[in-house]
């Protein structure tokens, strides 16, 4: 049995256990001849591992000694030692650091610029493994195998599952990777140089919702993340993370060096999606023959509101999740340490009960006295928060624009019109669908010197329809939307007039 102080190969002396499997244990140790830190994989032949995990953990070993990047822990030593079980090492280099899904597990939050770091800096990793000959594919990119260094560089780790030739069609092979990272091809033993495209972009997404891949919703085996985000992300990276986590081989970016291009470029496409939604927005559309409706909410609640609430989801969910953890992990223990524990929260319980009940001090009371307090703590706050709110509320009336403006657009065969309420105020703005001359993209400048881009409705409208002094009637609305959303709302306007309305 493998202990701490356990000395293998006369040299490496184990220090610290880094997970609970028995037969494929991972060590810190000390290297006895360099005075360094190692990583020690042990695999035991046996039990529940098969000759192809062997064959794996060879191809690791051989593929690790061959590579030769800063980024890449190297590979010190493989050997074998017959303890009772015939156990298989492989040493390599030690990394000080966390990986990501401990950053993750500890509540950590990456910024955009961090995501856009970490996946320029993975895209380099996989440029160097994709070009060699045979390509190298990792096949099981996530947090748990990305270390971020204390030199604040990223690492990949474990390439336990790492594939170094193609499948030939008809031959037999191992499934490797993580549910929710691993594309539909690698599940079919196809994998190539895009799977580990989708791998990251998976990696990626959850950096950027804090949400596994597998707790995410799917939409024709599209991860559907945007709704999960907490704060105001970048439409460009989103499409580019929805154009890396593609199912489709086909529509995936194929190699790390057009990803890495499409990522620091600023020509990349953006996506218009053809059916009612547009899936990062929060715009509602409905539409049938007769009516075509548009509900866009206040740029206050796009960017304050709404991404408090999502954060609260995430909140919600991450003690959910922690919750089935802390109960999966009961269940994993045995019935007697099961007991234990057991009649150890008893015990605790009961002597809390009594102590409440024979003591002058209600403990009980006590806790909610506390409890009483943190929750007034917000309440007291107010008056100090008052300033606070009087200065925002000035910012934005100073604005060109109006941040608490929510507007709904109406189409019908006949007419159209434009509701627009704030504060308590309506004002409604109503044209002929037939004098529509153009819908495009406008951009203003307010106040401040911050663009804004808008959807301009132009028309042929006489008489008082004029538009200081223009023979034109413009009808603007949009400023609180993304330049996507109004590229798709144009197109949404522009099919539903031509598939409906007669000229």
């Amino acid at each position: 049995m493998l202990t701490p102080e356990t000395v293998l190969q006369n040299r490496y002396i184990l220090q610290q256990k880094l997970n609970d499997n028995p037969a494929r244990q991972t060590w810190i140790a000390k290297d006895s001849l360099s005075q360094e830190q190692v990583v020690v994989k042990l695999l035991a032949l046996g039990g529940a591992v098969q000759w192809d995990d062997l064959k794996l953990f060879e191809r690791e070993a051989q593929i690790l000694k061959q590579l030769n990047h800063p980024r890449i822990p190297k590979c010190r030593d493989y050997f074998s030692l017959d303890d009772r079980t015939l156990w298989f090492g492989l040493v390599q280099e030690y990394i000080p650091g966390a990986s990501l899904k401990q950053k993750l597990n500890e509540g950590t939050t990456f910024t955009q610029e961090q995501i856009e770091q970490i996946a320029e800096d993975i895209l380099k990793i996989l440029l160097f493994l994709h070009q060699l000959n045979p390509p190298v594919l990792h096949r099981d990119i996530k947090p748990s195998n990305l270390i971020l260094g204390e030199d604040m560089e990223v690492y990949l780790i474990d390439f336990g599952a790492v594939q170094a030739r193609p499948n030939a069609a008809g031959r037999t092979f191992t499934v490797v990777g993580t549910y929710g990272y691993t594309p539909m091809e690698q599940f079919g033993g196809q994998a190539v140089p895009a799977s580990d495209l989708y791998a990251l972009g998976a990696t990626l997404i959850h950096l950027l919702t804090g949400m596994a891949p597998s707790d995410l919703p799917q939409h024709d085996l599209r991860i559907q993340f945007r709704d999960r985000l907490s704060f105001s992300v970048d439409h460009k990276l989103i499409n580019w993370l929805e154009k890396l986590t593609e199912p489709s081989l086909k529509k995936r970016f194929s190699n790390a060096q057009e990803a890495l291009e499409a990522l620091k470029g600023n020509d990349f496409p953006i996506h218009l999606p053809s059916d009612n939604s547009f899936s990062s927005s929060y715009v509602r559309l409905e539409k049938s023959s007769e009516k075509l409706s548009i509900f866009i909410p206040s740029r206050f609640e796009i960017e304050f509101v709404r991404p408090f609430l999502n954060w609260g989801k995430r909140i919600i969910l991450g003690l959910k999740q922690k919750i089935i953890r802390q109960v999966e992990r009961f269940k994993s223990l045995d019935k007697q340490k099961q007991r234990q524990l057991m009649i150890g929260g008893g015990c605790w319980l009961t002597g809390f009960l009594l102590l409440d009940i024979f003591t002058s001090v209600s403990i009980t009371g006590f806790i909610f006295g506390i409890v009483r307090f943190l929750l007034s703590i917000p309440f007291s706050l107010l008056p100090l928060a008052l300033p606070a709110w009087l200065i925002i509320w000035v910012m934005l009336y100073n604005q060109k624009v109006d941040y608490l403006e929510k507007i709904k657009i109406e189409f019908d065969t006949n007419n159209f019109e434009i509701i627009r309420e704030s504060s308590g105020s309506e004002k409604r703005e109503t044209g002929d669908i037939l004098e529509i001359k153009d819908v495009y993209l406008t951009a203003f400048q307010d106040m401040s010197g911050k663009i804004h881009q808008s959807i301009v409705i132009n028309t042929n409208a006489k008489g008082e329809k004029f538009f200081l002094g223009s023979k034109e009637q413009q009808y603007i609305f949009g400023h609180q939307l993304s330049k996507a959303e109004l590229r798709w709302l144009i197109q949404e306007i522009q099919d539903w007039i031509d598939n409906n309305v007669e000229c």
